[in-house]
């Protein structure tokens, strides 16, 4: 899922593409989203800019001065707010080459035209028209630290901290922006067990900005060697940023930026890590003790073997000697495997059957009909479809004919006996 980095560096690839073109006629949706609102704009001639909060992005439709009045109305600019779901992105290609899963799309004056696309391939992102930032959000942990920093320390007597620092990192009501890579990466390079208390995570650094309070004045500052868990979530959202592409936002052109960041992940989708669904459903990456909130079972989910695999493979600084490594491989591989198809023996069972029933085929050729030992066929348990029915069994009772009556059973006792002597 796109995090506050992606959806950050969408709100600037917005910008640079549109920068100095003009846009003309009404934003189109495409026909197959029909949970997003139509977006209608009267304006003739518009421009677009973008900001990104969090895990949103604003886009301002912003009328030209030519534009701006219509029959005695003065148009004012449109927001649109995106929410990017599980795979939401922006692109900008001419209008003949339009994205695949492009769902709203906005067309700009240029000859040949160009179109800037909203594309969505598993249909999760969300617009929302005329609307502004979700109120039940908290600040940027990029753009707005100081202020994301003081709403979580001021708020740690909520319910929620009660539970453990791996979820409430996810709760975007005190840290937007964060997600599960980025969650990953924070909690192992702090080496903090992901299923402990957020609460007492916390709570020290709140003690520390009191201290720092009382003696600011005298210009007393509380260091540390290392960023602490706020600071660290700003920091690596920061240094995503300036890679320039994740896995959710690269294309072909953004390759060597995209190896980058799969080389800064030194936690996230790492085959040597351990893995955990937390209570939400999630999965966690972390290296060590889970923590003492940790769900009951320890449930594991697969992970993906692409994404270990590329994480792996761009980790490795060298990637020709990488290559001729799988050649070798490969060859090797291929050989041994022709060498065991030659020299392929009889299996030891076929041998030992042999020994017990030399007068039976026993291998590859032996036929089905062929029973060894207590094993029998198809053919043999059941009888053939010509073969005359098999006469039905008769007892003693059943040969007799009506008018001979049986005769009388002798009696077993011995006053029997005596009597018929």
């Amino acid at each position: 899922m796109p995090e506050g980095p992606e959806l950050h560096l969408a709100s600037r690839f917005v910008n640079a593409m549109c920068a100095g073109r003009v846009f003309t006629g009404s934003p189109v949706k495409s026909e197959v989203n029909w949970k997003n609102p139509e977006v209608s704009f009267e304006a003739k001639a518009y421009t677009i800019s973008a900001v990104s909060r969090g895990k949103e992005v604003q886009m301002s439709l912003n009328p030209v001065e030519e534009g701006k009045k219509k029959k005695g109305k003065v148009l004012e600019s449109l927001k649109i707010v995106f929410r990017f779901g599980m795979s939401g992105m922006f692109r900008f290609t001419p209008a003949s080459e339009l994205p695949k899963h492009a769902h709203l799309m906005f067309h700009t004056t240029d000859k040949p035209p160009m179109v800037l696309s909203f594309v969505d391939v598993r249909r999760f992102g969300k617009w929302e028209v005329g609307g502004g930032w979700q109120k039940d959000r908290g600040p940027c942990i990029i753009l707005e630290y100081q202020e994301f920093r003081a709403n979580v320390l001021s708020r740690l007597s909520d319910a929620a901290f009660n539970r453990p620092i791996c979820e409430v990192l996810l709760n975007q009501k005190y840290f937007n922006g964060v997600g599960n890579y980025l969650r990953a990466e924070v909690l192992y390079r702090l080496g903090i067990p992901p299923f402990v208390s957020a609460r007492s995570v916390l709570e020290p650094l709140a003690k520390a900005e009191e201290l720092v309070a009382q003696n600011g004045v005298k210009g007393v500052k509380v260091k540390t060697e290392q960023p602490d868990l706020l600071e660290l979530c700003n920091k690596l959202a920061l240094e995503v940023v300036s890679l320039g592409a994740t896995t959710y936002n690269h294309s072909p052109d953004s390759e060597s930026s995209h190896d980058a960041f799969l080389r800064w992940l030194q936690c996230y989708y790492n085959s040597d890590m351990r893995t955990l669904v937390d209570h939400n459903g999630r999965s966690i990456w972390f290296k060590g003790e889970a923590g003492p909130l940790a769900p009951k079972g320890g449930k594991t989910r697969g992970t993906n073997k692409k994404m270990e695999a590329a994480v792996k493979k761009r980790k490795s600084t060298n990637k020709v000697d990488q290559a001729e490594t799988v050649k070798k491989v490969k060859v090797e591989v291929k050989t041994e495997t022709s060498k065991g198809s030659k020299s392929k023996k009889t299996p030891k069972r076929n041998a030992s059957l042999r020994a017990k029933h030399p007068s039976t085929k026993v291998g590859t050729g032996t036929p089905k009909s062929t029973t060894v030992g207590r094993t029998r066929s198809k053919s043999a348990q059941a009888p053939a479809k010509n073969t005359p029915a098999r006469p039905r069994r008769t007892t003693k009772a059943t040969a007799k004919t009506p008018h001979q009556p049986l005769p009388k059973r002798a009696s077993t006792r011995r006053g029997g006996q005596k009597a018929r002597k």
